[in-house]
Parts: structure tokens; sequence; C-alpha cells
């Protein structure tokens, strides 16, 4: 046994020996391995540095500031794996933030406004609409990268209570100015909607909510606007209530700065309740904490996106280089393993969504708005920045004899009748308005349209009674403004400004009815039922007894010149709305 024992431990020896032999070989062919691994990678480093013959070549970037952040987190992991050779050239990627209305602005022009950083090869504006405003300073087609919806930032309360009823984008402008509305919606303890418009830099949102606005009050469905659309009465007066409603919050800044001040005091006591946001900069807002108490709104109907393309800018600068990288980034940009790093800033992808932020909800766009020609969105913004108020006006016409003196290519009715058509185009539908003539009747003038609220009849009557309208030999106008001006302050509208609106190129003789007119001035006029008097005069003459109506009344007389009958379209427009 004695020996059976000692044999048993020679052959352990044995075995101990040898595993301790092959793990001493494996651990050498394992540093063996690494070292020729990494002799491996210095020698595709050096071959790639090699080719590398043309030098470094940087692709600088323009993208919005929205999405700039998520692009330079992109740009590092591109040239991650290595450098990235593109036609000899060792190229990276350096994102610069800029606003997109200023790089489309400058891509317009033969040269980049170095203001804005460097000349970029690739630029990812905030949306489609900004492309289009430089379509000839890109190569090719643009290539959306992200997505998100315009919503309104509004206190968290209040965005429960405007989901319940069901608010929709064509129901804005009421809930923006009329407390009644907002009771009938159950959101009476918030008074009007407070909805802030801003504009200026930074501030899209702004217009792709009037987009929105006007696609669903001219219920054109999934659009585009056209300035057809945008120019019709229930744009126009829809455009203009929001607008009117926003300037009475007082001065607001960017859209960003709206949103601090909104999120600072999310409640009713505030003068803001709402502000459209990209949903995106909603999301990093709360996703950073930098406001708490907000929740993102998004009214039924068809949905305005932004979609961040991807641009390839044809310009001097950008040479096959260049263009090349850009193309290759843009692909690796899009591809589905990036759509993480776009989703963790608050971005939409085809695949994926944000994580929630607080208590902003994240609805399915089931209809995106088409976006609308750049044009559009200009007059849009023009009208945001100048709405067309509703008004009460009482016209009185010269119908007499002189009127058909010779006018451009027409005489002064024709031209005062083109003018009053363009201005009835663009007047409110909350505007109330009729017209006096001069007429051969005792009293020497008639009510050729009764006033009454601007239907669409009551609109087409006021654009067309001048058309064919017999002119009279009598000359009253000092006895129909006395009349049509009795009757403004009579009938006095408080929810409105009142007027009356004189269009004249003939002489009053009468100085009866001249001295009737001042007495009628001096017994009416009142700080409370005020009616102004508008005088056009049209020729190049002037009149002292309208001179002093118009001021007695803070109203204007102006001397139009009717060889360019466009003075005058402007001058009506302007005082009808």
């Amino acid at each position: 046994m004695s020996g059976r024992h000692r044999g048993s431990g020679r052959r352990g020896i044995s075995t101990s020996v040898i595993v301790v032999a092959v793990g001493v070989v494996l651990a050498l062919l394992a540093v063996l391995g690494w070292f020729r691994l990494r002799d491996n990678i210095d020698n595709q480093a050096t071959a790639a540095a090699e080719t590398c013959v043309e030098g470094d070549t940087v692709l600088h970037i323009a993208a919005d500031p929205l999405i700039a952040p998520a692009l330079t987190e992109l740009a590092e992991q591109w040239t991650d794996g290595g450098v990235r050779v593109i036609r000899d050239h060792c190229v990276t990627a350096e994102i610069t933030a800029v606003d997109s209305l200023a790089a489309a602005d400058t891509l317009g022009t033969d040269t980049w406004d170095p203001a804005l950083g460097p000349e970029p090869a690739l630029w990812v504006p905030l949306d489609t609409r900004m492309s289009a405003r430089a379509a000839d300073a890109i190569d090719g087609t643009p290539r959306s990268l992200a997505t998100s919806p315009v919503v309104l930032a509004v206190p968290t309360d209040l965005g429960r209570a405007l989901t319940t009823a069901t608010v929709r984008w064509q129901d804005l402008p009421r809930l923006q100015n009329d407390p009644a509305a907002m009771r009938e919606s159950g959101l009476d303890i918030w008074g009007t909607l407070g909805l802030a418009l801003p504009t200026g830099t930074e501030t899209h949102a702004t217009t792709l909510a009037l987009e929105a606005v006007t696609a669903a009050t001219t219920g054109i469905g999934a659009g585009p606007v056209t300035l057809e659309q945008a120019a019709t009465p229930a744009a126009i007066t829809a455009v203009s209530t929001l607008a009117l409603g926003a300037d009475t919050l007082g001065a607001v800044g960017t859209t960003a700065d709206t949103l601090a001040a909104l999120g600072a005091h999310p409640d009713t006591a505030a003068p803001i309740h709402a502000v459209p946001v990209i949903e995106q900069q909603l999301h990093r807002a709360l996703t950073d904490g930098q406001v708490r108490g907000l929740t993102g709104h998004l009214p039924i109907g068809v949905a305005p996106v932004v979609d961040f393309p991807t641009a390839v800018v044809d310009a001097p600068w950008v040479d096959e280089t260049l263009a090349r990288a850009a193309a290759e980034f843009t692909d690796y940009a899009r591809r589905p393993e990036q759509a993480g790093i776009l989703t963790a800033h608050g971005f939409r992808t085809a695949d994926a969504v944000p994580e929630p932020a607080g208590e902003l909800p994240l609805p399915r766009v089931d209809t995106v708005l088409a976006p609308a020609d750049p044009t559009v969105d200009d007059v849009l913004v023009a009208l945001r920045l100048a709405p067309v108020s509703p008004r009460k006006v009482t016209m009185v016409v010269d119908t007499s004899t002189s009127m058909g003196t010779s006018a451009g290519d027409g005489t002064r009715l024709t031209a005062t009748a083109g003018a009053l058509r363009e201005a009835m185009r663009r007047a409110s539908i909350n505007s109330v308005m009729g017209m006096y003539v001069f007429a051969d009747t005792p009293e020497g003038h008639r009510v050729a349209v009764i006033r009454d609220g601007l239907t669409a009849a009551k609109r087409a009557a006021m654009s067309s009674i001048l058309d064919d309208i017999d002119l009279v030999d009598r000359e009253p106008v000092y006895a129909t403004l006395t009349a049509a001006y009795r009757d403004a302050v009579d009938n006095y509208d408080p929810g409105r400004p009142n007027s009356v609106l004189v269009v004249v190129d003939s002489d009053d003789p009468d100085e009866a009815a001249a001295r009737d007119l001042r007495a009628a001035i001096d017994e009416l006029s009142s700080p409370e039922t005020p009616v102004r008097i508008d005088v056009v005069v049209l020729g190049d003459r002037t009149d002292p007894v309208l001179e002093q109506a118009a001021e007695a009344t803070d109203g204007s007389l102006t001397v139009v010149d009717t060889t360019d009958p466009a003075d005058l379209t402007d001058l009506l427009r302007k005082l009808t709305s």
C-alpha cells in the first residue's frame, strides 16, 4: 500500500506541472497576441494617416440651436473609431449653432455672413420651410433627421383642462379674447387664454402655430396653406384676433424667454398662460429643470411639425471633399442606431420617441400640416405684427360728377371702387360697416349700404356698390358728413373703434352746412362716445372745414394723388382696419 501511495503522489505532481505549464504557455500566447493586435492597430492607424496625403479637413455644420447639442454628440461619435478619410483628407466635424432664419437669409446671397460662424458645408435648419428660403444654395433634396411637433406650453392644470375641452386650433382666437368662450369650454377660471405670440429671432413656433390656425380656420385639411387662403377674411380675422390678444400681454422676448416667464408663474394670476413652442424645446427645459409646472398641449387637428432637414450646401466654399463629407455625415446621423442620441435630446425619430419629461404628454401625430411656402409665413408674420382690428366704420363717398375725373387707367370713382374692394377683402369679419353717398334727394344724400355686421353679403355690397352708381351734379359734402356723424354717435358701439371715413374730391360752397357740421361736432363729441372723422381728399387741394372736423375728433385728413391708385388702396385699407 505504501508503494501505491507514493506512485499516486508522483502522478499528482506531474499533472500539476502540466497544468502550470499550459497556463504559462497560454499567458505567453495572450501577451504575444496583444502585442500583435497593438501592432496591427498602430499599423492600421499609420496606414490611415498615410492615406491623408491631402491633410486635415474640417466639415463645418451650421445647425439650428435646438439640434446643435445632439449633432455635437453625433459628430464626436462619428470619429470615435478613428479618422474619417475622404478623398485623401482626414475629416472631422464641428458644429456651430446658428439661427435658422439668419442662416437662410445669408445663404440666399453669394457670401456667408462671418458673424454667424465658419462657412458651412452642411446646414441643419429647424425645418423644411427654412431650407426652402435658400433653395438655390442647396445641393440635392434635404432629408429629415428628426421631428418635433409644435405644441402650446401651458401650466399643467390648464393643459388638462384644454385636453378635456377638446380644444382645436381654430378655437384659439375666441379663447384668446372672449371670456364667454372660455366659460363655455369650462376654462372660465383662466379668464382669457393669454396666448403669447413672440416674434423675431428664434420664434418660428409662433409662425407655425399661425399656419395651423389658418389651415383649421379655412378648412383646408393637411394643406399647405396658400397665399390666397392666408388672405381670406376668415384667416385674417383669426390671426388678427390672436395677435390683438397677444399684444395686451406686454412685451415678450424670444420663445425661450417667454417659456421661462411662463414657467416662473404657471398660474391663473399671470398675464401669460400659453406660448407656442417646439415640443423638443419644452422637453429639454423640463428635463434640465429649467422650468417646472408646465406641460404641452397639442390642439386637435392637423399638426405643424418641424423636421430638421440635412441640407448639403451648394456654395463656392464647398468643394467635392466637403460635399462628400457632408453626405457621409448625413447618412451616419440618420442610421437607426443613432436614434438614441436624438431621442435623448427630446426629438422624435421614425422609430422612437423621447422618454417622458414631467407631465409632458407625447401624443401621436396622425396628420402633419404640409409646409407652406415662405411667402405665406411672411404674410402671417406681417399680420401678427400689424393685425387687422374689428371696426365700426360709416363711409361717406363723394358721388358727384367730379369723381369722373381721370385717374390712372380710369377715373377717381373707379380708383375709389377698386381701393374699397381691396379694403373689404382685408377687413375683419367682426367689423361693422355701411355707406352714405350723394343723391338727388331733398337731403342731398342717401344710405347706399345699411351699416351692419360685415357678413359675406355685406362685404360684397360694399365692394360693388360704386361700380354702377349714378353720379349727381350736387356736392353736399358737409350735410352728408353731418348726417353720417350724427348717426354714428347716436349708434355708438363701445366694443369697437368707431369712425366716419370720408372720400371726397369736390368743393362744397354751402357755408350754412359747414356751420351745421361744426355745431354737430361741438354738440356730439364726447369721451364716452368717441367717433373720429377720417378724411381722404382726392387731388391736390385741401378743405379747411374738413380739416377742422378731423382735428376736432382726433381723426386725420390725407390728400391723395390719384395718379397712383395704390396709394389710395393702402390708405383705405389702413383706415378700415
